[in-house]
């Protein structure tokens, strides 16, 4: 049976700055994994975002290198050492990051959009729901959630083991709670959110990155078009209603 305790000091073992040195590498699995994640979700931000919440931010990577500009940005998360990180490599005006829980800490919106990249699946299940009520008090009307996390109804547990057995961190123990596209809308509607579109990307385009980020590419809008329903990762974008 699986475990859905959180462990924080599991999450805050991670060493600071972990994924930010993986993204700038510039190659390989894992850095193709987390540019193209970053891209598919700054992709759905709306066009008239000028204030952006990014929660559960970690070493900052996502705000730092945002493709496109907003007046202000704010990424909060759990682990001191990974927003020290953040600071220290990514801070400029309008760009802050903050030690925070959302679950107690008050945060000062509204904002126009927030984003939040493989974070619920680390939250035990009776938590999920009170986290994106949370989320959903701090947009404005008519803002908008862009949330990434695993596919449960995909090759994503059996990468989940092995990626656990050979790499620096145990996603098995970190990840307490997985959702498929179904229950992630149903979700976010519980806590007061339009969904307005689902999708799933990376099936196997991130392995032939160890080969060629050319052919990697072109696997990946391959899936896209071959395979919709089956990738790894599940995206979804909601909006606060009006």
């Amino acid at each position: 049976m699986r475990d859905t305790t959180f462990h924080p000091e599991q999450y805050l073992g991670i060493p600071p700055g972990y994924y930010d040195q993986v993204f700038r590498r510039g190659r390989g699995i894992q850095w193709f994994w987390h540019r193209h994640r970053f891209r598919q979700v700054e992709s759905h931000l709306p066009a008239d975002c000028r204030r952006l919440l990014d929660l559960g931010c970690g070493p900052g990577t996502f705000l730092g290198n945002l493709e496109r500009p907003v007046e202000r940005a704010l990424g909060v998360d759990l682990a001191e050492p990974q927003i020290d990180y953040a600071r220290r490599h990514y801070s400029r005006p309008g760009l802050e990051f903050r030690v925070a829980d959302l679950r107690v800490a008050e945060i000062e919106g509204p904002f126009d959009a927030a984003v939040s990249i493989e974070v619920i699946e680390h939250l035990p299940p009776e938590e999920v729901a009170p986290f994106l009520r949370a989320v959903h008090g701090l947009l404005r009307p008519g803002g908008t959630l862009i949330l990434s996390t695993p596919n449960v109804r995909s090759l994503w547990p059996l990468l989940e083991w092995t990626v656990s057995r050979i790499g620096p961190v145990d996603y098995s123990a970190q990840h307490l709670d997985l959702f498929d596209r179904r229950r992630l809308a149903a979700t976010a509607r519980e806590a007061g959110f339009e969904p307005l579109a689902t999708k799933t990307f990376f099936v196997l385009a991130p392995f032939l990155a160890l080969l060629s980020t050319r052919l990697a590419e072109g696997l990946l809008a391959a899936e896209a078009r071959l395979l919709p329903a089956l990738g790894a990762e599940l995206l979804l974008v909601a909006r606060r209603p009006a």
